[in-house]
């Protein structure tokens, strides 16, 4: 048995100029009026397999027509079940079987397939948009334009039959050292700003789930790295592969590279999910407990509640419970569960001194480096 939706009743809107007989909206179907399972055909439809669910090889062929992987075409598909699980159908349909019309198979490119179409979600196309919009495209234009005149100026002295050969060995290796080093930052700005882009859009559509055992994994291997000074003189690369493997964004990692370099301040990258379910990544002086950058990663997270305003108290209420399920048999906490507690803290509009005067007892003072470690020198 296959459902039906009305549009309102799954938050699928209509595009201008209103839902189109056999269009694909949100991974649906739409027909007579109402829309069908994510990924199935409408079971009123009268193409082939009406109220199945396009095949994985179908998906498959999409996708690539698309320029995305499965993988993306999956996703997406779940992500609208769970959206609308517990949405009761508008009616329930027997599925019928019906033919192709002749001279038409069912596969990519007929409305079976779910062939690529205004309404349906364009990957590449989101794609494009956040390439632009993060300046992606435009810096590789730059560079184009720039390994173009590189191209043209290095053909014409070969071609110059005047220059002894000594002469154009030293000429091309000139201009390719001043290529080489003008091209530099802008490769290192397009592989940071792409591995932004790619993260966003993987985070978004929960193909990331920053908080699995891979992720924090490798955020507590690249702070131990950022600690000891070993990306000091990361690469643009280095800086994007941290990017894709953590969740956290380039302009982050510059700026807890830049403040750890400029006064060894301990600086630990945290992310935490604020009451709305918008995730925040927070960037914190360890010695301090000042905030040396906070960003925004989207509504990635589960949306708890409301609220306008919260008070130290309720601050406090919220965090007890997590410090409490951190602590070792002596009733203290790791000074990395202390950084990453902070910066929720801080984040949620408290700060560090509050914090340490509410939160001490939990702070191990047996440590050689009890201060520095929890960051209550200054405090």
């Amino acid at each position: 048995m296959a459902n039906t939706y009305d549009p309102t009743s799954v938050n699928v809107q209509a595009p201008a100029g209103g839902f189109q007989q056999g269009g694909w909206y949100g991974g649906r179907q739409f027909w007579a009026g109402s829309l069908s399972d994510p990924g199935a055909i409408h079971p009123q439809s009268n193409q082939q397999g009406a109220g199945q669910l396009v095949s994985a090889e179908v998906n498959a062929q999409s996708a690539a027509a698309q320029g995305v992987t499965s993988q993306n075409i999956e996703g997406y598909l779940e992500q609208q079940r769970q959206q609308s699980a517990g949405v009761a159908p508008s009616g329930q349909q027997t599925p019928v079987t019906r033919t192709a019309p002749s001279g038409q198979t069912a596969g990519a490119g007929t409305a079976l397939a779910g062939a690529p179409t205004p309404e349906t979600p364009n990957f590449p196309e989101i794609y494009k948009g956040l390439q632009e919009s993060s300046g992606v495209t435009k810096l590789e234009q730059d560079f184009a334009d720039m390994t173009t005149s590189y191209n043209e100026a290095q053909s014409k002295i070969n071609d110059n039959p005047f220059l002894s050969e000594a002469n154009r060995v030293g000429r091309i290796q000139k201009l390719t050292m001043d290529y080489t080093n003008a091209t530099a930052n802008i490769q290192n700005q397009i592989a940071t700003k792409k591995a932004d882009v790619e993260t966003q859009l993987n985070l978004q559509m929960k193909q990331f789930d920053i908080e699995s055992t891979a992720a924090q994994n490798a955020l507590s291997q690249a702070m131990s790295l950022l600690q000891a000074g070993a990306l000091d003189n990361a690469s643009g690369e280095s800086i994007a592969s941290l990017t894709r493997s953590t969740g956290i964004p380039s302009d982050m990692w510059y700026s807890a590279i830049s403040a750890n370099k400029k006064k060894n301040a301990n600086v630990g990258v945290q992310t935490f999910t604020a009451e709305n379910g918008e995730v925040w990544a927070v960037a914190i002086d360890g010695n301090t407990g000042d905030m040396i950058k906070k960003t925004s990663l989207g509504i990635i997270g589960n949306v708890q509640g409301g609220g306008t305003g919260t008070t130290i108290k309720e601050l406090k209420a919220e965090m007890i419970p997590a410090l409490e399920g951190a602590k070792n048999s002596y009733g203290h906490i790791t000074p990395q569960d202390w950084q990453g507690a902070l910066a929720s803290w801080i984040a949620r509009g408290g700060n560090a001194k509050d914090f340490a005067d509410n939160f001490r007892q939990y702070a191990d003072p047996n440590r050689d480096d009890f201060k520095q470690a929890y960051g209550l020198e200054e405090l």
